[in-house]
């Protein structure tokens, strides 16, 4: 395998929501291990033990899930890094806080866990004990001091031991906050700081905005990016398409790079084989090249096809790539030769349209029904089932169009569309965004116009 400019080449398990199971963490490590990935880091928002009760030991059964992920991390090169999100009500005064990070720490360390984590990430900057302001100046002093304390015991655990820090503010461009300059001056300088670019989740990151950031933090940092993530306002989202945007010569100012991923394991093996294309050939790196690549490894040879088309209207996202362009195209043509007078039932752009939405639905077979990787089948078949929806919606609201022409029934023809109509109106997942709902809307006003009403 080439050797990456990139030392570190990471995935971090850093979101809100429903985290990995055991089985499911194992086989992502196994496939980023196989990718040239060298770093994983555990941290999902909603484990408890974790952040909101992280002073909590975990319970038995799971250290010992734990301990066999550990194991198998070391046997095929992955570090394993455990992460705490204590900075969600963390007495930074306190030593009896102090102790049970340490606590916390002592028991990864004693399966096998060198490398660890602080998250002081999405947090309120501010103290929450009189004693924390009798102490420190700034909430910056307060994280420098508890951060230089761990990685200074940890040391004396295993002169190996890392430590890293996720800031309060990781993300901007210069000049950066108070709190950014003060930290980078005061940490302990082999205690790594995480960036995730000029925006949470960043369209692009340039050398640059890296650059910015390694100055003031006085260290190069190691990118957090926050693609393909989709947690929180994004829980409607699924971001499959390629990472793109990301500078080549950002090698040079930064450590490497952690990716944050979906709570889809499976469907996040997109993005992530074409960051690890990214990784070994920056300067080379084609993003739609290393993607159909990673459809066809993901998908499977024989799903290529199917994959592509539900794919190609799914790249909504921060990277900001147009969303469905293949079918905004098809459909706008549809739209101004029904304005232009055409009729639906000759018109070849509108039935440009239905051939293509008769492969869309096609597609959604074939990835529920045919698709023998059934952990990616399982990822993507809400966002492949609003696809099937809006497939049925729109040729339902040409084949009312065509029975208006022809001067039949239509009852029938627009109850199916008004239930197709509704299912893609209320779907809590997003597919092609609304590309298609100005052609259903166009049928619904020829309705109203021609029967004074769209329910009959």
């Amino acid at each position: 395998m080439t050797q990456s400019p990139f030392p570190i080449r990471g995935v971090i398990e850093g979101f809100y929501g429903l985290f990995y199971t055991a089985p499911e963490r194992n086989d992502l490590i196994s496939f980023i291990a196989d990718h040239g990935f060298n770093l994983y880091i555990y941290g999902p928002k909603n484990d408890r033990q974790h952040r909101a009760r992280w002073r909590e030991p975990y319970p038995d059964f799971i250290m010992e899930q734990f301990a066999e992920t550990v194991a198998h991390s070391r046997n095929i090169g992955v570090d394993f890094s455990y992460s705490i999100g204590s900075g969600v009500s963390i007495n930074y005064a306190s030593e009896e806080d102090f102790q049970l990070i340490m606590e916390k720490f002592k028991a990864f360390y004693e399966i096998g866990v060198r490398n660890f984590m602080i998250m002081l990430d999405d947090i309120a900057a501010e103290f929450h004990h009189e004693e924390e302001r009798q102490m420190f100046t700034s909430y910056a002093e307060a994280h420098v001091h508890v951060a230089n304390r761990l990685i200074l015991w940890l040391k004396t655990l295993d002169k190996t031991c890392r430590l890293s820090l996720c800031p309060t503010d990781y993300h901007g461009i210069a000049p950066f906050s108070d709190y950014i300059y003060e930290l980078g001056k005061g940490l302990n300088k082999e205690i790594d700081i995480f960036y995730t670019g000029p925006e949470i989740c960043s369209k692009t990151i340039s050398e640059q905005d890296a650059a910015d950031f390694a100055a003031a933090v006085q260290r190069k940092p190691i990118i957090w990016d926050n693609y393909p993530v989709n947690d929180l306002a994004m829980t409607s989202e699924m971001h499959i398409g390629p990472i793109s945007g990301r500078e080549a010569s950002i090698t040079k100012v930064c450590k490497g790079f952690i990716v944050n991923t979906m709570s889809q394991a499976e469907a996040s093996k997109i993005a992530l084989l074409t960051f690890a294309d990214f990784f070994n050939h920056p300067k080379e790196y084609d993003p739609w090249t290393s993607w159909e690549h990673a459809l066809k490894t993901i998908g499977g040879e024989e799903n290529y096809e199917a994959l592509r088309l539900f794919a190609e209207n799914c790249l909504y996202s921060c990277l900001d790539y147009p969303e469905a362009a293949a079918l905004e195209q098809l459909t706008s043509k549809a739209i101004c030769a029904l304005q232009s007078g055409e009729k639906p039932s000759v018109s070849h752009d509108v039935q440009n349209l239905y051939d293509y939405l008769n492969e869309l639905d096609e597609a959604g077979y074939q990835l529920k029904f045919r698709m023998t990787n059934y952990a990616l089948r399982n990822n993507l078949v809400q966002w492949i089932e609003l696809m099937e929806s809006w497939a049925w919606a729109v040729r339902r609201a040409i084949d009312v169009l065509r029975a208006m022409e022809n001067n039949e029934d239509i009852r029938s023809s627009l109850n199916w569309l008004q239930e197709s109509a509704g299912e893609v109106r209320n779907h809590p997942k997003r597919y092609a965004g609304n590309v298609l709902l100005p052609l259903i809307e166009y049928v619904e006003s020829k309705v109203f116009e021609e029967k004074g009403s769209f329910k009959l």
